[in-house]
């Protein structure tokens, strides 16, 4: 096996830095509002409003919580509660019961816009 060179090292720690800072933006997320489209409705709550809601989606109930500007479901008829186990993330994806959650910040839906 080949030794490592010092820009080997340096390219591993960019990376690894790199990645660190994604991970650690999305970790520390927060939202302006709260985007629900479930089934063939769409609800829209903010996100400074904790608390648990439901709504009803193809196969029943899904509840899900906002709480700090961070969103996550709680419970969801689904039968492998695939969309529970997300956890505190954005989007929230149940599609059994065909509900998306997503998150929105503040300065809209958009990152760019070109001509």
């Amino acid at each position: 096996m080949k030794r490592l060179r010092p820009l080997d090292f340096a390219f591993i720690f960019l990376f690894t830095a790199l990645g660190a800072f994604l991970t650690a933006k999305n970790l520390f997320r927060r939202g302006a509002k709260v985007h629900v489209r479930a089934d063939d409705s769409e609800y829209e709550y903010s996100a400074k409003a904790n608390g648990i809601y439901k709504v009803q989606g193809a196969i029943g109930i899904t509840t899900f919580e906002i709480k700090d500007g961070r969103i996550r479901i709680i419970d969801s008829p689904c039968p492998n509660k695939i969309c529970v186990h997300q956890g505190w993330d954005s989007p929230l994806v149940c599609l059994p019961n065909n509900v998306i959650i997503t998150l929105e910040d503040e300065e809209g839906e958009f990152d760019a816009l070109t001509k």
